[in-house]
C-alpha cells in the first residue's frame, strides 16, 4: 500500500535550496538512483554531484554500462541482432562487478559519497522481465556493496513513452534545422557526426517499436513496484518538475549526511 512506501515530497517541498555547508558525513555513503527509463536519474544524479561538490563533499559517480572493459561490448551488441537474455545478463553483470572493484569500493575507502546512476535493482527488474529465474538474477549480484539508500524516481509506463517521444521528435527537430554560419566546414562536420550519431542512438520510433517499449516499460514498472517495499525504497514522483524533484532529493541526502 502507498502509506508503507517511503514517499517524500509531497507536503515537503521549499521554493530555493539551502546553501548553508553541510557537515562532513561519519562515514562513506553509497547513493542509488533506480527508475524505469526516461525517469530523470541521470539528470538528477548530475544536479545532486554539483550541488555536493559546492558543499565541498567528495563525490565519485557510477553509471550503468559504462565499464571500460564492458561498455563497448554492449554497445556493440546494442547495435547488431539481440542477444540472449542470459547473455545480457552475464554482460552487465560483468560491468557491474568491474565498476565495484574499480570505482565504488575505492571510492568508499577513501571516505566519498558515490552517486550510482542505477544499480543492481535495474538488473533484477530487466532480467526479471526478460524471463530469468529471480533467484538465479539475486544471487549473481551477491558481490555487491549495499547502498544507504535507494531512492526511486517513479513514473508510469504511459510518461515514459510521453517522454521518449518528445525527446525523438525533439532530436528530429534539431537535425531539420539548417546551420546558422555557411561555408564553416568544421561545424558542418560536427553536425553531420552529431547526425549520423543520433540516428544510431535513437532509431526511429514505429508503432511497433513505441508498442514494444511500453510493453518492456511496463514489465519494469511492475517489478520496481513489487521491489519498492522489499529493499525499501524512498519513493519520490518523478513526473514533478525538475527542481522539486532536485529539492526533495537534496533535503534527503542532507538527512542522511547528518545522521550519526
Amino acid at each position: 500500500m502507498e502509506n508503507e512506501q517511503r514517499w517524500v515530497g509531497e507536503g515537503d517541498r521549499d521554493s530555493t535550496f539551502s546553501t548553508t555547508p553541510l557537515l562532513h558525513p561519519e562515514r562513506a555513503k553509497l547513493i542509488v538512483l533506480e527508475g524505469i527509463d526516461l525517469s530523470g536519474r541521470t539528470t538528477q544524479i548530475h544536479l545532486l554531484r554539483d550541488w555536493l561538490t559546492a558543499q565541498r563533499y567528495q563525490v565519485t559517480t557510477t553509471a550503468w554500462r559504462t565499464s571500460p572493459l564492458i561498455s563497448d561490448v554492449l554497445a556493440r551488441a546494442r547495435t547488431k541482432l539481440p542477444l540472449r537474455p542470459l547473455t545480457y545478463s552475464l554482460l552487465y553483470c560483468a560491468d557491474h562487478l568491474d565498476r565495484t572493484e574499480r570505482v565504488i569500493k575505492p571510492a568508499l575507502e577513501r571516505g566519498e559519497i558515490v552517486l550510482a546512476d542505477r544499480y543492481t535493482y535495474t538488473a533484477f527488474a530487466r532480467d526479471e522481465a526478460r524471463g530469468l529465474n529471480k533467484e538465479w538474477v539475486r544471487n549473481l549480484y551477491c558481490f555487491t556493496v549495499k547502498p544507504d539508500v535507494v531512492f526511486y524516481l517513479h513514473i508510469n509506463p504511459e510518461e515514459a513513452v510521453r517522454r521518449r517521444v518528445a525527446l525523438q521528435q525533439q532530436r528530429a527537430n534539431v537535425l531539420e534545422e539548417k546551420p546558422k554560419k555557411q561555408g564553416e566546414k568544421k561545424q558542418k562536420k560536427v553536425q553531420r557526426s552529431e547526425r549520423s550519431a543520433t540516428t544510431i542512438q535513437l532509431p526511429s520510433l514505429t508503432p511497433e517499436a513505441m508498442e514494444s517499449f511500453h510493453d518492456f516499460e511496463m514489465k519494469m514498472y511492475s517489478q520496481y513496484q513489487s521491489m519498492q517495499k522489499e529493499f525499501d525504497f524512498v519513493v519520490i514522483e518523478g513526473s514533478q518538475s525538475i527542481d522539486l524533484v532536485q529539492a526533495t532529493l537534496r533535503r534527503a541526502v542532507m538527512r542522511l549526511l547528518l545522521e550519526l
